[in-house]
């Protein structure tokens, strides 16, 4: 059985809506296809957010990277699926259906940007639009085999888009190479000049992140090692970097922030036109047992603004003991395993089980979130457990997008070439 075969019962799990948006101009986009995620807004199509509430909300206006990329002359061919609100890490979503993975329907993609993979996996469209809280946009990717880039937080606009944590979400961009997403980048970027692509530019120093290598499945260390070989095997610099970034502790305090700036980030979304008391009716006919309990415990008891600056302090304080400490070395870009372990399970887990899972997806992916940076997801070979697709994930520092995006491109053509050799 083909893989079309295989995923055609379920092909509407991957689109909560399908439309044809035409382009409003012509551009270096035209006669792409590109698919959204449904927490941003499409006009004339609802925006769910995947959540039963916002069945009905229907978008008046495109959100602005919408906008840019029509402009740009990209047609829109519908609305991705994801877990609900963009509150989780599965794509398991009771209400738009479960986004299962092709190659082994016992796990799902990974999430929340779920559906926007599976649409370019399935080539439904050429790119994607997603968002990254936590890893939402890079994590997927590195499930299916694709490039997933989460690029500086504020570089591109979020108007019109339902977030959930202001200050670690950003809309991302999936697709095929690093081409096509470094072309979106140049449509949606604050900066407009387009970076140089080509491997000829000055090799990085890739730092390998020890720490994130610790808890990887032996399958996904065998991967990671590998691809790494294989960029040193070509002359480009790799470090070991026994610093320490204090993930666990980074992943405990990014869940402070997010229950701090979830539900006033919601209520703005939903504004005035949803009454006053939209999140506590938005809680009520949830259907995800996980986004239901994230909320209410938001909303019933909060974090105090006391433990919200406490948290930024003392992230910004290992940040910078942490940026203290590379600064003793000459690498230029961060690179460790998108995750650490197999995507997720295709079912509901128990609430210690979910957190567990949740650890493992996002752990390495949670520091970029809360530090602005960019960073870039790769396909880096596929695991023999479970047949499914790994990432490697490159990062720099806040700001110079144009410089990852670069040395995506020759880590890209190296592993790619290695494939196809």
């Amino acid at each position: 059985m083909t893989l079309e075969q295989r995923v055609r019962p379920r092909a509407a799990d991957v689109f909560t809506s399908r439309a044809l948006i035409p382009a409003t101009g012509h551009g270096v986009l035209d006669g792409w296809d590109v698919a959204v995620k449904d927490n941003i807004d499409v006009a004339g199509l609802p925006t769910t957010g995947g959540t039963r509430f916002l069945s009905e909300n229907v978008a008046t206006a495109d959100a602005k990277v919408v906008a840019s990329l029509r402009a740009a002359g990209a047609t829109i061919v519908g609305k991705t699926n994801l877990h609900e609100l963009g509150h989780g890490i599965t794509g398991v979503n009771p209400t738009f259906g479960t986004t299962l993975h092709p190659e082994n329907p016992d796990y799902t993609v990974g999430g929340s940007s779920g559906g926007s993979a599976l649409a370019v996996m399935l080539r439904y469209a050429r790119v994607a639009l997603g968002t990254d809280t936590g890893g939402s946009a890079r994590i997927p990717a590195a499930y299916t085999g694709l490039v997933g880039f989460r690029p500086s937080t504020g570089r591109y606009p979020a108007s019109g888009v339902i977030r959930i944590s202001p200050s670690r979400d950003t809309v991302g961009v999936l697709g095929r190479s690093v081409a096509d997403v470094a072309l979106v980048d140049r449509v949606l970027g604050s900066v407009p000049a387009a970076p140089s692509l080509s491997a000829a530019s000055q090799s990085p120093v890739l730092g390998v992140l020890e720490e994130a290598c610790e808890s990887l499945t032996p399958a996904r260390r065998a991967l990671f090692e590998e691809a790494m070989s294989r960029i040193a095997a070509t002359g480009v610099e790799v470090m070991r970097l026994s610093e320490q970034r204090e993930l666990d502790r980074c992943f405990e305090l990014g869940i402070v922030v997010l229950a701090y700036e979830t539900i006033p980030a919601i209520k703005d979304y939903l504004g005035a036109a949803h009454g006053a008391d939209a999140v506590q009716a938005l809680i009520e006919v949830s259907e995800s047992p996980d986004t239901r309990e994230i909320l209410r415990a938001a909303l019933d008891e909060p974090v105090s603004p006391d433990e919200y600056r406490s948290a930024r302090a003392e992230l910004a304080a290992m940040h910078e003991r942490f940026v203290s400490a590379l600064g003793r070395s000459r690498v230029t870009t961060l690179v460790y395993p998108t995750t650490t372990g197999e995507p997720p399970k295709a079912l509901t887990l128990s609430q210690d089980e979910a957190e567990a899972q949740l650890r493992a997806v996002v752990l390495n992916s949670t520091p970029a979130t809360l530090l602005a940076t960019p960073a870039i997801s790769l396909p880096a070979g596929v695991s023999e457990e479970t047949g499914i697709a790994a990432g490697i994930t490159l990062e720099r520092a806040a700001g110079n997008d144009a410089d990852l995006l670069r040395d995506a491109t020759l880590v890209e053509e190296i592993l790619a070439g290695d494939r196809l050799g």
